[in-house]
């Protein structure tokens, strides 16, 4: 009992970290609607669908499936091993906030994203392994996207 209520007040301590203004922008963005964790629950519901979890899927390719999502606002990627994301992604028009911490595999971030016109915050948390460069060219491409990389 001891441990777990330990593990609960790190958990809330963590976060509180976060800032506030990062928290009001996600709490605008994403916590009105509700989570999807399944492709093929999100596929059923194809135009209801805003927000969806796949983060830690181990998934080494995006299923393409995923860009028939035309109202998906919030998207969590975080933690799987694909290198790239497809063409089709562009297609996630209403795209507002993509989490793509943990994907160790990026080489850095996909061109593509500069194709979502209401991407408001990008995840790029826990990328120790891109240097100085991709970090210049990540600001280069998104100078109107609060960026979340720490």
């Amino acid at each position: 009992m001891k441990k777990t209520n330990k593990l609960l007040f790190a958990s809330f301590i963590l976060m509180l970290s976060f800032s506030n203004t990062f928290a009001q922008e996600f709490s605008d963005v994403c916590t009105s609607a509700e989570p999807v964790y399944s492709l093929s629950e999100a596929l059923q519901q194809k135009d209801k669908v805003e927000k969806l979890d796949l983060s830690m899927q181990k998934l080494t390719a995006l299923p393409i499936e995923v860009t028939e999502l035309k109202n998906l606002q919030c998207l969590d990627l975080s933690f799987n091993r694909f290198t790239t994301l497809p063409a089709d992604f562009a297609k996630l028009q209403h795209l507002t906030y993509l989490n793509l911490a943990g994907t160790r595999y990026l080489a850095k971030v996909p061109a593509v994203l500069k194709q979502l016109p209401n991407l408001k915050i990008l995840d790029l948390r826990d990328h120790p392994e891109w240097g100085k460069a991709v970090w210049e060219e990540v600001k280069r491409m998104f100078p109107n996207v609060k960026v979340i990389t720490q």
